[in-house]
């Protein structure tokens, strides 16, 4: 592996990489848990190596990971039960693994997938979703690790991918994500919040590349920082000559509990299409004072009436998964747990 990426890079320049990583890891391969229909785990070697090599430094960082994982949902199927990934890695080790997932056309499904990570975890995903499969990916974590993570989605025509990040987990993450809405009608949802306390990082780095005409895309992220923790959020829209009638939208929303905690934000729109509509916010405020002093005037302890505040700052996130309860009430409830330690 090449020479870790530094500040120096502009894609890097909040995020310090080799500040966090000693050199005292033992090398290991990336052991994932799969829980699910089993015929959907394959054996052939389908790997897709990291897009724009020659444009990005960092892309070495995953290059030539072995296939830890493969798994390919059958045309037309619809997943009824959600599938499991999990991986964890220990103390002192450094785990590396690709995973591929590939919804083939009209196919459906959920996966939750859970890292538990105290060591240094090196994972790229590469998902293909072929015309007008669905796919909901569902990420969250444990552990005070470090984590750097590259996930590549494919889009053909037509095709959902719904994706929810909730970074409470590590001492450094670095989640980089990169979509290509290649099919006319195809619509991409990233959204997740970052709910970190002491000295966490974590850095969110997000370009979508639309296509094909007739797309939409979604970016919708809150998060609460406190302590020493410092959040980064870098999110891109580029919308190709031919994507005409693209929708892309961005929105990255912020408090911070601490004057000694840092949230770095920066929105960016590529447009060579003139018929279009984008758009990127972001904000970065303390907690409203007036909304806590009502709740307080009606006898509600100012540590709950803080909770209660927050939680529904953080649940504007999920707004992408109200039509599915099942989801919205477990990350809800796993939000809630968060914010009242």
């Amino acid at each position: 592996m090449s020479a870790l990426p530094t500040s120096k890079l502009e894609r890097w320049k909040y995020s310090n990489l080799p500040a966090f990583v000693g050199d005292t890891y033992t090398s290991e391969p990336l052991s994932v848990g799969y829980e699910g229909d089993e015929n959907f785990v394959v054996g052939d070697d389908v790997t897709i190596m990291p897009w724009a090599q020659a444009d990005y430094a960092d892309m070495d960082l995953w290059t030539g990971l072995d296939d830890v994982l493969s798994l390919i949902i059958p045309s037309g199927q619809v997943v009824d039960k959600p599938v499991y990934l999990s991986s964890e890695t220990a103390s002192a080790i450094k785990t590396k693994g690709h995973i591929n997932l590939v919804v083939k056309k009209g196919a459906q499904a959920t996966v939750y997938d859970d890292l538990n990570i105290d060591g240094w975890c090196v994972r790229s995903i590469n998902i293909i979703l072929e015309e007008g499969a669905k796919l909901t990916h569902i990420r969250t974590g444990s552990g005070q690790g470090i984590v750097t993570q590259l996930t590549q989605i494919q889009q053909a025509k037509g095709s959902i991918y719904s994706a929810y990040a909730l970074n409470t987990y590590g001492s450094f993450i670095r989640d980089q994500i990169h979509v290509k809405l290649q099919g006319k009608d195809g619509k991409c949802y990233l959204s997740g919040s970052k709910l970190l306390s002491g000295k966490q990082h974590c850095d969110t780095c997000i370009l979508i590349e639309h296509e094909a005409p007739n797309c939409y895309s979604n970016q919708n992220y809150r998060n609460i920082l406190n302590d020493q923790s410092r959040g980064v959020f870098q999110g891109k829209v580029h919308v190709h000559q031919i994507a005409q009638q693209t929708d892309g939208y961005q929105l990255c929303n912020s408090v911070l509990l601490s004057d000694k905690c840092e949230m770095d934000t920066k929105p960016e729109l590529e447009i060579y299409a003139d018929d279009v509509k984008c758009s990127h916010g972001a904000t970065t405020a303390q907690l409203d004072a007036d909304p806590l002093f009502y709740l307080k005037a009606r006898g509600i302890p100012e540590d709950q009436a803080r909770a209660l505040l927050l939680q529904a700052f953080v649940n504007e996130s999920l707004e992408t998964f109200e039509d599915n309860e099942d989801i919205y009430e477990w990350l809800s409830d796993k939000i809630e747990r968060t914010l009242s330690l």
